[in-house]
């Protein structure tokens, strides 16, 4: 059971059972302010600019600002292969939450969801990714342990990224 999740049972729609889900969780401190942090994230070309250069990340379809509703379409290399995938933004609570949902890709099922708190020091971000691993043939080679060691890969590499932009003053 997922506890202390502000979320509403319609915000579920294309989850199955949570109980039956894996979960991975990532919390950063960074000192900047939260509203610099909520608005770097709501920008894709941002996201591509933090994220792991070994996961190809390249954005096919994206908003310059996403928002409820926005779908994403973006490849990725993972396992072996390039992955088309599409995601669908199903909350943006400024300057708390973002949410975005696999609605086309390998996974049964995956959600990942942005939690930002202020607090005196800056900014507490937490990160948490539910997700069921992908079935069939790909399902064999890729399983849940696979997962969660390429994100607490991908979150490492993000950290310093974030933590690089704020020194330099790039997000205040």
């Amino acid at each position: 059971m997922l506890v202390g999740l502000p979320l509403r049972l319609d915000s579920l729609k294309s989850l199955p059972d949570s109980t039956l889900m894996a979960q991975f969780e990532n919390e950063l401190w960074l000192p900047c302010g939260v509203d610099a942090l909520f608005e770097f994230l709501l920008r894709p070309a941002n996201v591509q600019r933090i994220s792991d250069p070994r996961l190809g990340l390249v954005f096919e379809q994206a908003p310059d600002v996403v928002n409820p509703g926005c779908i994403i379409a973006f490849k990725v290399q993972a396992y072996g292969v390039v992955q088309k995938l599409e995601h669908e933004i199903t909350a943006v609570e400024r300057p708390r939450l973002i949410v975005e949902e696999q609605i086309k890709g390998p996974m049964k099922a995956w959600r990942h969801e942005h939690h930002f708190e202020e607090h005196d020091q800056g900014v507490k971000m937490t990160d948490r990714v539910i997700f069921q691993p992908p079935g069939g043939m790909l399902g064999f080679l890729v399983k849940e342990s696979t997962i969660l060691d390429g994100l607490e890969d991908g979150f490492i590499h993000r950290e310093q990224e974030l933590r690089r932009l704020v020194s330099q003053g790039e997000i205040t």
